[in-house]
């Protein structure tokens, strides 16, 4: 019996038979994916069809290069033509429409996380790029009309390599190609289950940690075909899938045990579907295999439509709205697939090899540069002058967590969290050189953190006391001006223990005693200037959680230019701190919401410019009005206690 299944012997990719089933499969896959990302609620596993469709890319890709390998006409360029001419149309397609509108309607904010996407998915990198800091569940609003292009990212980079290590094994050892496939399929499947408690972005995204699925796809390709194809295994598929789809929740470690269910499920109906039995009628209904001939279409186009759909949207998008973009996009996948994708695919555009590499490269390369362009703040969106003019453009510093200038006198060291760093600028400006240290999303007081040791920048935050204070000893600096979010949970370092929030009593004093205690092991004579919590942006409602300027991007919302004072955040534990540093000389308070707040309102745009760029941050505008309410004589160092005098 030959090794190979029948389509890899088949004379040319194009010859191979038919499996209609294999259409309807890409169909459950599709509309698991679809249902998922317009109902979260309603298929929360929905987003495994992903993983469906790597078992059959897998299955597909592999069965056609040991079919070229065996009939010893198997080309790399050829292979890698045919992939172009099967995603670059569509994809470049899709990319420049969405690209347009999201200019047209993004803020510069989202715009710029949107611009980083396009880039990458464009360079088919996207996977890459969100494998840094962009869940899956929980990506930035910029980030989410290009999500689903990591799919495709995975898959291309298969492409890239996949042919090669199958054409050396080949040449060294043609009957070594199962075996090796199979560890290769093993080896991932176990990265994958390590890789998932320490780095889940990681080993959702990458392809070493999704690389068992499509090699599980690459051995049915491989195996030699059934002897007796069962109707029942398939069936069997059909059941393991749809329970994946039903079980699996985003919760679940990915690509972890439970997707062993559609994977498997996937596998099972590709090795027995192709017999008469329940599989083969259900996944052989027209309507399936129709919506599974144009399920890329379909596939790219949803996440850009339904995305969008929710950013013009604020607090959720109609059920009929999103059972409209639903239907749109399989309306713009099947146009996709009848005048893009067939005539490329077919040779009847671009039927040379060199003005089909030339056409790619040029659809790729404009929104590659304009992605390029967006994230390096050389092109903004529409939306970009007036927030200019707002000064509601995110400052060049914000992003900045330790300056120290080398050398020079300073007269402050900036400490906090992001907060602080909104500072900076400003504070220089009023009251000469200072530097700052600080880690986004970090409270470190003494032995007091705001997250438990599991936290990803857990390193960095235990580090800022010590590297304050080795800093204060070694320049002489005796003022701390301390600024950040002050509402947190709080944790004892390195402790899983919760001690509670800032914002109830009992968290408040064990806030306060361990500021009490940081300050008594800086150097003597040190002052700790505490900076109140900023009113921020996103205290006013959900419709400005990401600032003023997202608000207005919305068709369905008004959005005022203030907001009642008694909504601020943190008045609570800002009154505290103002408490105890009212009876400690070594410690000052300065509220920021008096330069921010008028007549019992705080407000977004203040004397023509904004007081936030997104929706806790202040713009530079912000802070100078802050700054401009310190007395620099505050910055004098504490006064030494007596007993202490030589």
């Amino acid at each position: 019996m030959h090794p190979l299944p029948k389509e890899a012997r088949a004379e040319a990719p194009a010859s191979a038979p038919h499996r209609p089933e294999i259409d309807g499969l890409r169909a459950v896959a599709i509309a698991a994916v679809v249902v998922h990302h317009a109902f979260p609620e309603v298929l929360p596993g929905g987003f495994a069809g992903v993983d469906v469709f790597f078992v059959i890319s897998g299955y597909l890709i592999t069965a056609i290069i040991a079919g070229e390998l065996a009939a010893g006409r198997f080309s790399v360029w050829a292979f890698w033509q045919r992939r172009i001419r099967r995603i670059v149309p569509a994809l470049a397609a899709m990319l420049a429409v969405t690209g347009l509108v999201a200019w047209a309607v993004m803020t510069p904010l989202d715009f710029y996380q949107f611009a980083k996407a396009l880039a990458a998915a464009a360079l088919f990198g996207s996977n890459l790029l969100f494998a840094r800091d962009v869940g899956y569940f929980d990506s930035a609003a910029g980030a989410e009309p290009l999500i689903h292009t990591w799919t495709l990212g995975v898959e291309e980079q298969f492409y890239l390599v996949f042919p090669l290590l199958l054409m050396a094994v080949f040449r060294w050892r043609r009957g070594a190609l199962a075996a090796v496939v199979t560890g290769i399929t093993l080896a991932s499947f176990a990265l994958a289950l390590w890789l998932a408690p320490p780095w889940p972005l990681g080993a959702f995204y990458l392809l070493p940690t999704r690389m068992w699925e499509l090699g599980l796809g690459a051995l049915c390709a491989l195996a030699p075909p059934a002897r007796q194809p069962r109707a029942a295994l398939a069936a069997a598929g059909l059941a393991l899938i749809a329970a994946g789809l039903v079980l699996i929740t985003p919760e679940a470690s990915a690509p972890g045990a439970w997707f062993s269910l559609p994977t498997l499920g996937t596998a099972l109906v590709i090795r027995h579907g192709a017999v008469p039995g329940p599989a083969m009628r259900v996944l052989g209904l027209r309507a399936l295999t129709g919506l599974g001939l144009v399920s890329f279409g379909t596939y790219l186009w949803h996440q850009p439509l339904l995305a969008l759909g929710e950013y013009l949207w604020l607090g959720g998008l109609p059920v009929w709205t999103r059972v409209v973009l639903i239907a749109v996009s399989v309306g713009l996948g099947a146009a996709s697939w009848r005048w893009i994708e067939q005539p490329v695919r077919a040779r009847r555009a671009l039927a040379r090899p060199g003005a089909l590499a030339a056409a790619a490269c040029a659809a790729l390369a404009l929104p590659a540069l304009a992605g390029a362009a967006g994230y390096a703040g050389w092109l903004l969106p529409a939306s970009g002058p007036e927030a200019a003019r707002l000064d509601g453009l995110k400052p060049p510093l914000a992003d900045e967590r330790t300056i120290i200038p080398p050398r020079g006198p300073l007269g402050f060291v900036l400490y906090g969290d992001s907060h602080a760093s909104q500072y900076y600028e400003a504070f220089t400006e009023r009251f000469g050189p200072g530097a700052l240290i600080s880690q986004s999303g970090c409270l470190a007081a003494d032995d007091l953190r705001n997250n438990p040791p599991s936290w990803i920048y857990t390193a960095q935050c235990d580090a800022l006391p010590g590297r304050l204070e080795a800093l204060l000893r070694e320049r002489g600096v005796r003022t701390v001006i301390w600024a950040q979010r002050w509402e947190r949970d709080l944790y004892v370092a390195g402790s899983e223990t919760w001690l509670g929030s800032s914002t109830e009593e009992a968290g408040a004093r064990t806030l306060l005693a361990a500021i009490r205690r940081f300050a008594a092991r800086l150097p003597e004579g040190t002052r700790i200037i505490l900076l109140g919590n900023s009113p921020t942006a996103w205290a006013a409602g959900d419709r400005f959680a990401d600032g003023w300027l997202r608000c207005r991007a919305a068709w369905n919302t008004d959005c005022p230019a203030s907001y009642p004072e008694a909504l601020a955040e943190g008045r609570g534990i800002s009154a505290r701190l103002a408490q105890l540093a009212a009876g400690d000389p070594r410690l000052a308070y300065v509220d920021p919401a008096p330069a921010l707040c008028r007549e019992g309102r705080c407000l977004f745009v203040q004397d023509g410019t904004l007081n936030y760029w997104d929706g806790s941050h202040m713009t530079l505008s912000a802070a100078r009005r802050v700054a401009a309410r310190i007395d620099p004589a505050l910055l004098a160092p504490a006064p030494i206690p007596p007993a202490t005098l030589p």
